[in-house]
């Protein structure tokens, strides 16, 4: 294999980069999968004739990137998908207020609802029995602010899960921090029962409809769930100068 071809200087890219990119195009022409083993750090160096610390740092970005799984004395492997690494950059984009706990449920209200129309198409009698199961233990969670959470965590989840669209699970477990912000949100003791019971109507709309295979209706109930906690959060951050004034 010949040496990595030489580039203009205003476009070249680190030698780390160049080998990254030759070894995601290794990976599609290969067709490799998930689980399957890449060139080690001496072949790479060997085949592109460019140093073992240049190939070292191209395979630590890749790991970092969640795409290698490198452990000592084996052949570095291809990863499957991890969300954590979006959650990172989703967490980032929070904490620097570069987008809003509202910007975020904005966008899973894009994704569940596609997803909540998917479900009711595609839904395994299993996974329609655990919505039922989960919206039970959600409704007589009562004063249980943790356990109304992870129910409605856990809802939204299999949800995802029965789209049968990998993206959208991956995609919301990404935002799993965002969304833990949201539920606490939802949690707030000084919401009133009224609102609360409101919320809990809401999944359980989705969930009956999701289960009765009826994708329109479950759009419909999505789209109302997420308006409420649009709403909600709005008001919340617009109360927050004030609180900290």
């Amino acid at each position: 294999m010949n040496s990595i071809a030489p580039i203009s200087t205003l476009e070249r890219p680190t030698l780390s980069a160049q080998v990254a990119r030759h070894l995601l195009a290794l990976v599609q022409r290969e067709q490799l999968r998930p689980g399957d083993t890449v060139p080690s750090e001496v072949q790479i160096g060997l085949d592109l004739k460019v140093s073992r610390g240049s190939v070292r740092e191209a395979y630590r970005t890749l790991a970092a990137l969640g795409i290698l799984e490198i452990e000592g004395g084996r052949r570095p492997r291809l990863r499957a998908i991890d969300p954590q690494v979006l959650a990172q950059v989703f967490d980032y984009a929070l904490n620097t207020a570069q987008v809003s706990v509202a910007h975020v449920i904005e966008t899973r209200r894009a994704i569940e609802l596609q997803s909540a129309q998917l479900a009711a198409r595609y839904a395994t009698p299993e996974q329609r029995q655990t919505l039922r199961e989960l919206m039970a233990e959600m409704r007589s969670a009562g004063a249980d602010d943790v356990r109304r959470a992870t129910c409605d965590t856990a809802i939204h989840t299999v949800i995802a899960e029965a789209s049968g669209n990998p993206l959208n699970s991956i995609l919301l477990a990404a935002l799993r921090t965002p969304l833990e912000a949201s539920a606490r949100i939802h949690s707030d003791r000084r919401r009133s029962e009224a609102e609360l019971a409101r919320v809990i109507d809401a999944h359980e709309a989705v969930v009956d409809r999701i289960c009765e295979g009826d994708a329109m209706g479950a759009v419909s109930a999505m789209s109302y769930h997420f308006d409420i906690s649009i709403l909600h959060v709005i008001r919340k951050e617009a109360e927050l100068p004030a609180a900290t004034a």
